[in-house]
C-alpha cells in the first residue's frame, strides 16, 4: 500500500473540487448556493493539503489500528503537515490560511450536520473570495499549476438584490441584515481570529477581504467602485476603471500603526526616509491623506513594500533623505 498517495491525483481532484464549488456559486438559482459551495471548497482544500504532504513524501494516512480500516488524515491534521512541510510558500503566512479555512469549516460543519442561518451569505462570500486567492497562490507556489487555466473567468455577476457590504454588515450597530444569535457568535469567532493574527503582526489580506465589484452603463463610470464594460464599437477591448473605496479599509494604518508591523526594528525617521524617497506617499496603493485634517495612513501594501527592501536600500533612503533637508 502506498502511504504516501498519489500527490498527482489528489491535486487533479483538488482542483475539480475548486472548479465545481466555483461553478456551483456562479449557477442564477440553486437554493443550497452556500452550503454546497462551502462543502466541496473545504474538500477542495483538504485535498490540496494531502497533496502537498504527499509530494513532500510523508504519509497522508494515520497508523493503522487492529481491526480498524486505514484512515487518511482529517483537513486539520493534513493542514499542519502540508504547513510545515519545505513545500509551503513562505510568503504565505500560515496562520491567516489557517483562520480562513477554518471558520470557513465551522459553516461546512452547521451545513453538513444542522442548518445555518441565510444571514451569512455576506460573511461567506467574502471568506470564499479570499480562500480561493489563498488556494491559488499555493497551488501555483507548491505544483506550479495556475487555477485560471482550468477555469474561464468571463463570469457576469448579476443580480437582482444588491449583496450588503460585508464591513457594514459586520458592525455591532449595523441593522441592514438582522443577526441571530448563530451570526453573532460566528462574527465574534471571526473578530477573534483576527485580533490574534494583528497581534502577530500578520496581514489580515490572507483572511478575508472586501470585493466590491458592480457592473454599470459604461457612461456612468464615476458611480462605481470598479466597473467592467465593454464598447459597442471596440467588443474586443475591456474597459476597467476602479475608485477608491474606504480608507478606514483600504488604508488603516497610522505611523505608530506600521513601526510595529515592519520584518525590523524600524525608527519614525527610517519610515520617513524610505517612504519619501521611494515617492510612496504619492501612491494611492500606499498612501492616503486626508489634507483637510493633517491625516495620514497608511495600507498593508506600504508595509509589504518596506519588508521587500534591503539594508542597503533603507541606508541610501535615510542618506538622500537627509542630504534632501540639508539643502
Amino acid at each position: 500500500m502506498n502511504y504516501k498517495g498519489s500527490w498527482r491525483r489528489l491535486f487533479g481532484n483538488s482542483k475539480s473540487a475548486i472548479v465545481g464549488a466555483i461553478e456551483v456559486y456562479n449557477k442564477p438559482r440553486f437554493d443550497y448556493r452556500d452550503e454546497v459551495f462551502v462543502i466541496l471548497l473545504i474538500n477542495a482544500w483538504e485535498l490540496l493539503f494531502k497533496a502537498i504532504t504527499s509530494k513532500s513524501g510523508n504519509r497522508i494516512y494515520y497508523p493503522k489500528k487492529r481491526g480498524e480500516p486505514y484512515r487518511t488524515l482529517t483537513c486539520r491534521d493534513a493542514f499542519w503537515r502540508a504547513a510545515n512541510s519545505a513545500l509551503w510558500p513562505k510568503q504565505i503566512p500560515v496562520q491567516a490560511v489557517d483562520a480562513n479555512v477554518d471558520l470557513l469549516t465551522t459553516y461546512r460543519d452547521n451545513a453538513v450536520h444542522f442548518y445555518n442561518e441565510k444571514s451569512f451569505s455576506n460573511l461567506i462570500y467574502s471568506l470564499a473570495q479570499t480562500s480561493i486567492l489563498n488556494y491559488r497562490d499555493i497551488a501555483s507556489a507548491v505544483f506550479g499549476k495556475d487555477l485560471s487555466d482550468e477555469i474561464s473567468w468571463r463570469i457576469m455577476p448579476l443580480g437582482i438584490e444588491n449583496p450588503v457590504d460585508p464591513i457594514q454588515f459586520m458592525k455591532s450597530g449595523s441593522s441592514e441584515v438582522p443577526k441571530s444569535k448563530a451570526v453573532q457568535d460566528f462574527l465574534a469567532y471571526l473578530k477573534e481570529k483576527s485580533d490574534a493574527l494583528e497581534s502577530d503582526g500578520i496581514d489580515t489580506e490572507r483572511l478575508l477581504t472586501v470585493f466590491d465589484v458592480s457592473l454599470q452603463s459604461i457612461k456612468k463610470i464615476d458611480k462605481a467602485d470598479i466597473v467592467v464594460g465593454v464598447t459597442a464599437e471596440e467588443l474586443a477591448d475591456a474597459v476597467v476603471v476602479s475608485r477608491k473605496v474606504d480608507p478606514n479599509v483600504s488604508h488603516p494604518y497610522r505611523q505608530k500603526d506600521v513601526l510595529p508591523k515592519l520584518k525590523r526594528s524600524t525608527t519614525s525617521f527610517e519610515w520617513q526616509a524610505v517612504t519619501y524617497t521611494h515617492e510612496m506617499r504619492e501612491e494611492s496603493k500606499y498612501c492616503w491623506r486626508d489634507k483637510d485634517a493633517n491625516l495620514v495612513k497608511w495600507s498593508s501594501e506600504a508595509i509589504r513594500y518596506f519588508n521587500s527592501l534591503t539594508e542597503e536600500q533603507i541606508k541610501k533612503a535615510k542618506e538622500e533623505y537627509s542630504a534632501t533637508f540639508r539643502k
